[in-house]
C-alpha cells in the first residue's frame, strides 16, 4: 500500500477583517473602522479606466526594406490569405509588439512576429523588420485619450465585438486582439513621506501586459495572462498630489487556450501603500505561509471532526524596499519581529499571541524570514461537510512598532492519496465528485463577477459536487475564497508545460518563464484550505519528459505540502514525477491496467465525461444530435471540421444521462480511483463545434447563463440524494434529501402530432428503486412502473400524450412514494416573471446586494402563461431596465449556445422561456469612509465611468428597481435589496454557508 500524506493549515485571507469586496480578501486588508486608514492601505483601482480596442497608430513604425528569399524570427501569428508583402508589413506596423514579418508566397500566409532572430535564408519568402518603439504614442502621458471608452474593471475587452464565421470557433467566432488601458489618477500627497512603498496589484490581465507610468516604462512585460502581479510605482516617475497616467498595452492577439480566453483587465486591481522599510510585499497574503505540522488523531464531535492538538508553522517573508545603500529612517537597523495570533471562527483567540525571535532589519533591497510554531489545542478540522476556518494574524514589528499586517484564514486537515483506497481527508474516505470549468460566463465574458462565482460554486454543490478543477489556469482568487469557505476541494492548475507551443496554443514563454508562472500560482494559492493538488499540464505536450521534473521541483520548493499531478497519462518518465496520476477521458480498462502496472501510484480521473447537450431540446425532437444540427447534420463528415449548416443552432438534445453515467461509473465504481472531474460543470464560451454555435455545450450542471440544464437532475439524484449523510464527501446541502426524481422533457405535443403521432419519449432521473408515470393523475399509457438500474435512467419509449400534467412517481422497495416531479403543458405566453437568483437565500448567495460599486446581482426573466407556468418554447425579446437606484444593466444572456446578440445589449431574446440580466452596483456607499475619501482623492481629476463614490456617511441606501418588458407580454418589476453593510459581501456570505 502506498500513501502520500500531507498535513496542512491553509491560508485563504481574512474575510472577517476585510472592508470591501473590491479590496476584499486577496490583499489581507484590515480595519473595519471608519476612522484613519490602516497601516497598510489598499484602494480599489477598478474604476475609471480609459480603453481603446486595437492598435494605436504609431507614425514611427514604418515599413522599410523588404528582403526576398529571407525569413526573420520563428513562430508568430499567422494571417492566411495574404500574399502581398506590403499588406503583411502594414499589418506588422499596426501590431504594437510586432518587430518582424514574412510572407510565404506559396502558402499565401503572412506571419507577424515578436522576435527577429534568427535571420535565415528561406526560398519563396519575403520578409522585413520594424524596430520596436520603446514609447508608443499611447504610452505617453500627454496622449489625448478623451475619446476613448470609460470602463470599470473587471472588463473583458473582446467580448463586445461582432461574431463572424470567418473567426476561429475556438474563440467563439470572435476575433482575438490587442488593446490599451489608461488610468488617470492622483497619488495622495501624504504618501510622499519617504517611507511608503506603492504598487498597483493586478489579480490577472490577459494576455501580455506592458506598462508605462507618465511615459516611462515599468519593467519588462508580464507574459502570463492568468497569474497575479504587481507594478511598483514609488521608485519610478510617480508624481504626488498631481495627475499620473498609467498606460497599459494588453496584447490578447494570441493565447495558449483553444477556448475563449477574453482579454484585458478581466480581474480586480488595487492601489497599495505599505511601509517601505519592512513589508510583506504587494500582496500581504503572499508574504505569509501557514501550514500544519503534527495533527493528532481526528475524532468525531456532534457537528464535525476535531483533533486534540496540532502545531501551526508560520513563515513571514519581510522585505526592505529601500535602495540597496539606504536603510529605513526612522527605524534604521531596529530589531524586526512578527507577532502571530490565531483566532477561531467565533473570534476567540485559539493560540498566541506569539512573538518571533528578533532578527536584524534586512538591508535595502533585501528580505528576511521570520518564523514561529504555535501549539493549538482542541482543533476543529476542515472538511467537505464542515469547512471550519481559523484566522492567523501576522503583525510585522520594527523596533516594537507595527509596520505591516496580514490576516489569512486557514483550515487544519490531513489529506492522503492512497493507491488502494483513493482520497482520504482526516482519515475518512472522500470520493471526489467534481467538475472542470473555465473562467467565462454568459453576459460577462471572461470578467466574471465575484457573486456570480459564488453562484457557480453553490450550483456545483447543489448537485453533490465536492471538487472543482480550475481548468486550465490560475483562477480569479474569489473562486478559491468560496471553495475554502464552502468545502469544495480544488485541483489548481497551470497548463503551461515545456515552453514554446507545448500546449497547442501560442506563447512566446520560455520554460524558465513558465516555471515562474507555476511558482506565482503556488505562492499565491499555497495557503488555501481547499487546494489539495497542483496540476501543471493539460493533455497536449504532456509527454515532455524533461519538464515534469522541473515543474514538480517548483511546486515542492514553493509549497511542499501538496501532491502534484497532470491531466494526462504520458510516458513512464512523466509518471515517475507525479504523486498522483491523472487521466483524461480514459476507459475503465485503462485504469485497471495502469493500477496493475503501478500498484503504488494513486490515481484520479482528472477529466472525463464529455457529453454535449442543449437545455430545452427534448430527445424525441432531436433524436440524432450531432455537430452541425439535429436536422441536417454535418456537411460532409461528422468526424471532419465542424462547419454546421443548421442555422437554428440546435445541435444536441437535453438527454445525456446515459453518456454521463457510463463514463462517471468508470472511476466512481473503482475504490482505488480518487474521484472524477466531469468536463464540464457549465457551458462555456468558445471551442464551438460549428457555426452558428459560439458556445461549447458540455455543461452537465448549467448552461452559460447559469440556468440548470436537465442533466442536473441526474447528478442530483446520484451524486447528492444517493449519498448518505455520514459520507465525508457529501456537501452540507439538503441534508434530508434521500430520494430525488426529475423529468427532463417538457410536456408538449409530440413532434409530428399533425401527422397522427400521439406518443412521447420520456426519461426519468431518480435514485429510487422504481418509478412510474401519471398523466393528469392517472396511470399513463406507456408509463408502467420500471425498476431503476444503479446509476441509470428510466426510459419510457411510448407515453401517450394528453395535455395537462405529467408526473413521475418514485417508489422505495416497499412501494411507498418517496419522490415526485411534475411537468405541465404550458399555455400561451402572457407575461414576464422576474426572479432574483443572486443574491438569494434560495441559491446560497446571500440576501442583499452591497453598494460598493462592484457587486453584481443576477436576475432571471421567465416567460409564463396565465397560470404562471414556464412557456418552454418562448423566445420573446426581453428588455431589462434599471428604473431607480444605484445600478446598471452590465450584461445579458439566455443560455442559447447559438446566440449572436452583443454582450452589452440590455435586450435579449429568451431561450426556452428564460433570459438573464446582470445588474451591477454603481455607487460606493459601503466601504469605510476613509477608503471612500481616498477614492475621491485618487480620482480627483478623472471622470468616473459608471460608479459614484458617496462620501456622505449619512446618505441613504436605496434598493435597485429593475423592470423587464417584452412586446405583447405583461411586464414585471423587481426590487433588489441593497445594503451598505460589508458583512453581506459574497466572501462573508460563503463563510456563513450562503446566507
Amino acid at each position: 500500500m502506498h500513501r502520500f500524506v500531507v498535513c496542512l493549515a491553509f491560508a485563504a485571507l481574512a474575510p472577517a477583517l476585510v472592508t470591501s469586496e473590491s479590496m476584499r480578501v486577496p490583499l489581507g486588508l484590515v480595519g473595519l473602522t471608519e476612522g484613519n486608514p490602516p497601516v497598510r492601505e489598499v484602494i480599489n483601482f477598478d474604476f475609471a479606466w480609459r480603453h481603446f480596442l486595437g492598435p494605436v497608430p504609431d507614425p514611427a513604425r514604418k515599413c522599410g526594406r523588404m528582403e526576398k528569399n529571407f525569413n526573420y524570427g520563428t513562430g508568430g501569428t499567422m494571417h492566411s490569405g495574404i500574399d502581398d508583402p506590403a499588406e503583411c508589413c502594414a499589418l506588422c506596423a499596426n501590431t504594437t509588439r510586432c518587430v518582424a514579418w514574412d510572407v510565404n508566397l506559396g502558402d499565401k500566409a503572412c506571419w507577424t512576429k515578436e522576435t527577429a532572430v534568427p535571420a535565415v535564408p528561406a526560398s519563396g519568402h519575403v520578409a522585413g523588420t520594424i524596430p520596436a518603439s520603446p514609447t508608443p504614442p499611447a504610452s505617453k502621458k500627454e496622449f489625448d485619450d478623451s475619446a476613448w471608452l470609460l470602463v470599470d474593471a473587471p472588463h473583458d475587452m473582446l467580448i463586445n465585438q461582432s461574431y463572424g464565421e470567418e473567426n476561429s470557433p475556438t474563440q467563439g467566432f470572435l476575433p482575438r486582439g490587442e488593446g490599451w488601458y489608461r488610468k488617470h489618477f492622483t497619488v495622495p500627497s501624504d504618501w510622499n513621506d519617504g517611507q511608503s512603498e506603492i504598487w498597483v496589484y493586478f489579480e490577472g490581465v490577459f494576455h501580455v501586459t506592458t506598462a508605462w507610468l507618465n511615459s516611462e516604462p515599468l519593467g519588462a512585460p508580464h507574459p502570463a495572462g492568468y497569474t497575479s502581479f504587481a507594478l511598483r510605482l514609488d521608485n519610478s516617475s510617480i508624481q504626488y498630489g498631481q495627475e499620473n497616467v498609467l498606460s497599459l498595452h494588453v496584447d490578447a492577439s494570441y493565447g495558449d487556450g483553444w477556448w475563449y480566453e477574453g482579454g484585458g483587465l478581466f480581474r480586480h486591481q488595487f492601489l497599495v501603500k505599505a511601509f517601505k522599510g519592512a513589508n510583506l510585499g504587494a500582496h500581504a497574503g503572499d508574504g505569509v505561509f501557514a501550514f500544519a505540522g503534527q495533527v493528532s488523531e481526528p475524532k468525531p464531535t456532534h457537528n464535525g471532526l476535531m483533533a486534540d492538538s496540532a502545531s501551526l508553522h508560520v513563515y513571514a517573508y519581510v522585505a526592505n524596499g529601500n535602495p540597496t545603500s539606504v536603510g529605513s529612517h526612522p527605524f534604521d537597523a531596529g530589531p524586526l519581529t512578527a507577532r502571530i495570533t490565531v483566532v477561531d471562527a467565533d473570534g476567540k483567540v485559539a493560540a498566541g499571541p506569539l512573538v518571533t525571535s528578533a532578527v536584524s532589519q534586512p538591508a535595502g533591497g533585501q528580505n528576511t524570514t521570520l518564523q514561529a510554531t504555535l501549539p493549538v489545542a482542541d482543533v476543529q478540522l476542515w472538511s467537505v461537510p464542515r469547512p471550519y476556518l481559523y484566522n492567523v494574524q501576522t503583525e510585522v514589528l520594527l523596533d516594537g512598532k507595527l509596520v505591516d499586517i496580514a490576516v489569512v484564514s486557514f483550515g487544519f486537515r490531513v489529506v492522503e492519496f492512497n493507491a488502494d483506497t483513493g482520497l482520504l481527508i482526516n482519515n475518512q474516505h472522500v470520493k471526489a465528485r467534481g467538475f472542470c470549468d473555465h473562467s467565462n460566463f454568459g453576459g460577462m465574458g471572461s470578467a466574471v463577477p465575484d457573486r456570480v462565482n459564488l453562484f457557480r460554486t453553490q450550483m456545483l454543490r447543489s448537485v453533490g459536487g465536492n471538487a472543482w478543477r480550475m481548468a486550465h489556469n490560475p483562477p480569479i482568487p474569489a473562486r478559491l475564497d468560496f471553495t475554502d469557505a464552502l468545502g469544495v476541494v480544488v485541483m489548481d492548475e497551470n497548463r503551461d508545460f515545456g515552453g514554446g507551443k507545448q500546449q497547442g496554443g501560442e506563447t512566446p514563454e520560455s520554460i524558465e518563464q513558465e516555471h515562474n508562472d507555476m511558482r506565482d500560482l503556488v505562492v499565491r494559492d499555497r495557503n488555501r484550505a481547499s487546494v489539495i493538488m497542483w496540476s501543471f499540464c493539460n493533455e497536449v505536450g504532456c509527454d515532455n519528459n524533461t519538464a515534469a521534473r522541473g515543474f514538480r521541483q517548483v511546486a515542492y520548493a514553493a509549497d511542499g505540502t501538496r501532491v502534484v499531478t497532470q491531466n494526462h497519462l504520458g510516458t513512464n518518465a512523466s509518471t515517475f514525477y507525479l504523486d498522483v496520476q491523472g487521466f483524461s477521458h480514459k476507459s475503465g480498462d485503462t485504469f485497471d491496467s495502469f493500477h496493475k502496472a503501478n500498484p503504488h501510484k494513486p490515481m484520479i480521473a482528472s477529466e472525463c465525461c464529455s457529453c454535449l447537450s442543449q437545455r430545452g431540446v427534448d430527445s424525441d425532437t432531436c433524436p440524432k444530435p450531432r455537430p452541425g444540427g439535429c436536422t441536417q447534420g454535418c456537411r460532409v463528415d461528422c468526424k471532419g471540421p465542424y462547419t454546421g449548416d443548421n442555422t437554428d443552432g440546435v445541435f444536441y438534445n437535453n438527454e445525456i444521462s446515459q453518456c454521463t453515467g457510463t463514463q462517471i461509473s468508470r472511476s466512481d465504481s473503482r475504490e482505488f480511483m480518487s474521484g472524477t472531474f466531469v468536463w464540464s460543470g457549465f457551458d462555456y464560451f468558445g471551442e464551438s463545434r460549428g457555426w452558428p454555435q459560439t458556445v461549447k455545450a458540455r455543461g452537465a450542471i448549467a448552461d452559460i447563463a447559469g440556468f440548470y440544464k436537465e442533466s442536473y437532475g441526474w447528478l442530483k439524484a446520484w451524486w447528492l440524494a444517493n449519498i448518505g449523510q455520514s459520507d465525508a464527501g457529501r456537501p452540507n446541502v439538503e441534508p434530508d434529501l434521500k430520494f430525488f426524481a426529475f423529468v427532463p422533457e417538457s410536456w408538449v405535443p409530440p413532434q409530428g402530432a399533425s401527422k397522427g403521432k400521439s406518443t412521447r419519449v420520456i426519461h426519468v432521473y431518480t435514485n429510487a428503486p422504481a418509478v412510474a408515470l401519471l398523466v393528469n393523475g392517472k396511470p399513463a399509457k406507456g408509463g408502467d412502473k420500471q425498476t431503476m438500474p444503479f446509476f441509470g435512467t428510466a426510459e419510457f419509449d411510448n407515453v401517450e400524450y394528453e395535455a395537462g400534467n405529467l408526473t413521475a412517481v418514485a417508489y422505495d422497495n416497499s412501494s411507498r412514494i418517496v419522490a415526485t416531479h411534475t411537468v405541465m403543458t404550458p399555455g400561451e405566453a402572457v407575461a414576464i416573471r422576474l426572479v432574483l437568483d443572486a443574491p438569494s437565500a434560495a441559491t446560497g448567495t446571500g440576501t442583499v446586494l452591497v453598494a460598493d460599486g462592484e457587486d453584481v446581482a443576477m436576475l432571471r426573466a421567465e416567460i409564463v402563461d396565465i397560470a404562471g407556468h414556464l412557456v418552454n418554447g418562448a423566445s420573446n425579446n426581453v428588455t431589462f431596465t434599471v428604473v431607480s437606484g444605484g445600478g446598471r444593466v452590465a450584461g445579458t444572456h439566455s443560455g442559447n449556445p447559438a446566440s449572436h446578440v452583443a454582450y452589452g445589449s440590455s435586450t435579449y431574446p429568451a431561450y426556452h422561456g428564460l433570459a438573464r440580466a446582470f445588474v451591477r452596483s454603481t455607487e460606493d456607499r459601503a466601504t469605510p469612509l476613509w477608503h471612500r475619501h481616498r477614492l475621491a482623492q485618487v480620482h480627483a481629476d478623472t471622470p468616473m465611468a459608471h460608479s459614484t463614490v458617496v462620501t456622505d456617511a449619512n446618505a441613504a441606501v436605496d434598493p435597485i428597481v429593475v423592470s423587464a418588458t417584452a412586446d405583447g407580454l405583461k411586464s414585471d418589476q423587481l426590487s433588489i435589496p441593497v445594503t451598505a453593510n460589508l458583512t453581506h459581501l459574497p466572501v462573508f456570505v460563503a463563510r456563513r454557508g450562503g446566507v
